[in-house]
């Protein structure tokens, strides 16, 4: 079993040609045929999926195997994540003293979405994971079973660059893309807050997901594509997998434009009223999640948010751990009577919707929409 490498590629693009970006598919292949048929994607176009395949989704292996066929049509590429090359590493030193880890990793996934890759890989391999040992147990079947998935996922280059943009999992430490052949898998691809903490202002666009858009917020809980024009930075991570109202982006780019198409399977509903949007809105975020509870309620709490000092209600259903917060926006959307919103959570207070991913409050009455 190989293990993935630090490898840079160049590719050469026709003038005119579209590059479908996309990535954090998170093991939900229906989300990306969906995007790609949103897209209008051809032999002509470029794909470029910028890894993290794997994990937090409902089908791990069905994501792989559908992104292993779309490269050997011969117009897709796609980079490593940390997500995959880690699975691989985990996997390849699995051993009786590491057993336990990866048992109480699959324990966790079931609870938190259902599944893991690992899991998958023995199902498939007729072993039913029901405790430690039947973890270790697996092992060698998978690893003769899943050859062609695993030299596939240690075959995937870490860097691509075009004559115009530069695509990479996580983001560059380094300026130029060759600089970085020295760089570790996992300094490539596990670049947290690469648009913030990078010192550079690259010459050509670079184009990352691995962070969650969302997570450079601090007002307006967002999941499109941000661009951070000063650093020549694309990122586009809309939380697929990670964020139960997160999406997955494809980031289509000709001739120096950008526009973007997204999915989610939030369920739909219309707006019967119209609403305006408040001021001053606060987000907290995984990044800033850390709360003092001063009144909890059954379905609302009072909170302080300790990064920004603000006293504010959040539901009591996202509070978690000690004293901290999953992603919440006391934003009110502006909404006209019509529209489609897409629904996250029901209160007696109001809905949390998302309108053109952009994530707050709807307060209105709503029709719901057939699924």
């Amino acid at each position: 079993m190989k293990l993935p490498e630090t490898k840079i590629r160049s590719l050469k693009t026709r003038p005119g040609q579209r590059i479908l970006v996309t990535g954090d598919i998170h093991g939900h292949p229906g989300y990306l045929e969906k995007l790609l048929e949103m897209a209008g994607f051809c032999k002509d176009d470029l794909l470029v999926i910028l890894g993290d395949i794997l994990e937090k989704g409902p089908d791990s292996l069905g994501a792989l195997r559908k992104v292993m066929a779309l490269c050997e049509g011969g117009n897709a590429v796609c980079l490593v994540g940390n997500v995959d090359a880690w699975r691989l590493h985990i996997i390849y030193h699995l051993q009786e003293e590491t057993a336990e880890d990866l048992w109480n990793y699959v324990v966790s996934c079931r609870g938190w979405w259902g599944t893991s890759f690992y899991q998958e890989l023995a199902a498939e391999c007729g072993y039913a994971l029901i405790c430690k040992e039947d973890v270790l147990a697996a092992k060698e079947a998978i690893l003769a079973h899943f050859e062609k998935e695993f030299d596939f996922l240690a075959s995937l280059p870490t860097v691509l660059e075009t004559e115009d943009y530069i695509f990479v999992h996580g983001g560059l430490k380094e300026k130029l893309p060759n600089e970085n052949a020295g760089c570790s898998v996992f300094e490539l691809t596990k670049y947290d807050a690469f648009a913030e903490k990078t010192p550079h202002r690259f010459d050509k666009w670079v184009v990352v997901g691995h962070w969650p858009v969302a997570l450079y917020g601090y007002q307006i809980q967002q999941y499109n594509p941000l661009r951070n024009a000063e650093k020549r930075i694309l990122s586009i991570d809309g939380g697929c997998g990670v964020k139960s109202e997160g999406q997955l982006n494809l980031v289509i780019l000709q001739d120096g434009e950008v526009s973007f198409v997204s999915y989610d399977d939030l369920p739909k509903v219309i707006a019967k009223e119209s609403q305006t949007a408040s001021e001053n809105p606060l987000f907290i975020s995984w990044s800033t999640r850390k709360v003092e509870v001063l009144k909890k309620g059954e379905e609302l709490s009072l909170v302080r948010h300790l990064h920004s000092g603000r006293v504010l209600e959040v539901p009591t259903s996202l509070l978690y751990g000690d004293g901290e917060c999953m992603d919440y926006s006391d934003y009110v959307l502006p909404v006209e009577e019509g529209e489609t919103l897409s629904m996250v959570q029901k209160t007696a207070h109001g809905c949390i919707v998302k309108k053109d991913g952009v994530v707050g409050w709807y307060l209105g009455e709503y029709e719901e929409l057939p699924s």
